[in-house]
């Protein structure tokens, strides 16, 4: 795809609404949103954090949270979910991708706060995670995660991702996406 194109399917701020009926905001995360994303991950159930970040992670450190935010949309994509509580923004969900050096796969995650889980905003987050990828000239998304998490092994079904055990260790699974396919 062009240039252009790849910077409208980056740039561009969509509002969706949710099985539930709320209406959510789902716009590129940058440097200015470290601390939604501090607010959000730590309201995040134990389960949820080790789900996304594959281990014990508590309240997140700084030098993460600069990690998380430091989004250059070349190399690194990602998008937040955002509602409007009492007037003030509130992140309830993100996707992200980081590419490979090769230019042709990124690792994805994606984490959806408890309460909003079963909505449909991961599929959401996914889709729009997609559209920058391919927009990008990616051919493949691919996630690890913990063999556990039944709630992504249905929206990674549901969305045609293939699952397989991850041969280095049988705790996880890896889904792939090809997004050379029509």
């Amino acid at each position: 795809m062009s240039n252009e194109k790849h910077r409208e399917a980056l740039s561009r701020t969509v509002t969706e609404k949710l099985r539930n009926g709320q209406v959510v905001v789902i716009r590129p995360l940058d440097r200015s949103d470290i601390d939604l994303e501090r607010e959000f991950i730590t309201n995040l159930s134990p389960e949820s954090r080790h789900f996304r970040f594959l281990g014990g992670v508590g309240a997140p450190s700084e030098k993460l949270l600069q990690q998380l935010t430091d989004i250059d949309h070349d190399q690194r994509e990602a998008f937040i979910a955002t509602i409007d509580e009492d007037g003030h923004e509130v992140e309830i969900g993100a996707s992200r991708y980081v590419l490979e050096s090769t230019g042709k796969a990124a690792e994805c995650a994606v984490v959806i706060a408890d309460a909003w889980q079963m909505q449909g905003l991961g599929t959401l987050l996914l889709n729009r995670l997609i559209e920058s990828a391919r927009a990008r000239g990616i051919d493949h998304l691919y996630s690890i995660d913990s063999a556990s998490n039944a709630k992504l092994r249905e929206v990674a079904r549901n969305m045609g991702w293939d699952c397989r055990t991850d041969p280095e260790d049988h705790t996880q699974v890896i889904y792939t996406l090809d997004l050379t396919a029509v």
